[in-house]
């Protein structure tokens, strides 16, 4: 088995382990479906078993599909762009939090002064407590209890702003709100751990159905009874073939977007570090001297 082949079967092997399960499935055309008479103790426990089936076909696909997106020639670029960008600021790391510090501060001002000017309230306003506006033609000084209702609003929604924190270990690590530019989104395990909550509740039901139905063998085969069992293995290839490409289009898309995001930051960074370096330098032979 040459190394080539090796790889193929590697990259695939969810897609080999689905045509087995389906293959499975298959043998059922050569039973029936009959009522069990099963306690519901019982059902339950055949309801487990099938709705771990379903789930399992759901998951291998949606693995599949996360694996060959993470093998895509532009993922791995941006992948390895990223270990690039985190190595080159390895000299200055020290300073990454200071910068984030800083960039968090920047972005809660800017995020507060778009909310407040939407109601013509202004920011320096704001830290002061008391706004100037315009009221019959007169400017007047108002508190924020004596503000508008609408102007009042804003004022509370600034208050209660909170976003996310742009944080070191955030830009440095593998693990996109319009209005907060430092939540990087869900990585690949959060992903993961979403679409198996969504499934399991369908699942579920599937096994329950299952459960409560059994089999018993056919006294003669037909191949009526195969084929319409070859049609429910399509129909559900189908649906996994959708948990298959949200699964690709979720590592090619969003993840490496949201790894893009991480670069840029650094570089931004990085330049800010470049540009400042020469201050500190300064400021170490002054204090020196």
């Amino acid at each position: 088995m040459n190394e080539k082949f090796r790889k193929e079967l590697r990259s695939n092997v969810f897609f080999a382990l689905v045509a087995v399960v389906c293959l499975v499935y298959m043998a059922r055309s050569f039973v029936t479906v009959v009522e069990t008479g099963k306690t519901v103790a019982e059902i339950l426990a055949d309801g487990a078993l099938g709705a771990a089936f379903g789930f399992l076909i759901s998951k291998l696909l949606s693995l599949q599909g996360l694996a060959k997106g993470e093998a895509q020639s532009q993922v791995v670029a941006t992948n390895k762009l990223h270990g690039e960008v985190v190595e080159s600021i390895v000299p200055v790391i020290d300073r990454l939090d200071a910068w984030c510090e800083m960039k968090n501060e920047e972005n809660l001002r800017l995020t507060k002064s778009r909310i407040l000017a939407r109601q013509g309230l202004q920011y320096a306003d704001y830290l002061e407590g008391v706004y100037t506006v315009m009221i019959d033609g007169k400017l007047c000084r108002l508190t924020a209890k004596q503000l508008p209702s609408a102007r009042r609003k804003a004022v509370r929604r600034a208050d209660r702003l909170r976003l996310t924190p742009l944080t070191a270990g955030a830009l440095t690590s593998d693990a996109v709100k319009p209005n907060d530019p430092y939540d990087f989104g869900m990585d690949k395990h959060a992903y993961q751990r979403r679409r198996d909550l969504g499934q399991i509740f369908s699942k579920i039901a599937c096994g329950m159905l299952f459960g409560y139905f059994g089999v018993r063998l056919i006294a003669d085969f037909s191949w009526e009874g195969l084929i319409w069992t070859a049609l429910q293995v399509s129909s559900l290839l189908a649906m996994g073939a959708v948990a298959y490409m949200r699964a690709y289009f979720f590592v090619v898309d969003y993840d490496r977007h949201r790894v893009i995001r991480k670069i840029d930051n650094l570089q931004k960074f990085k330049v800010w570090s470049e540009q400042n370096e020469t201050k500190s330098s300064e400021m170490d032979t002054m204090v020196s001297g």
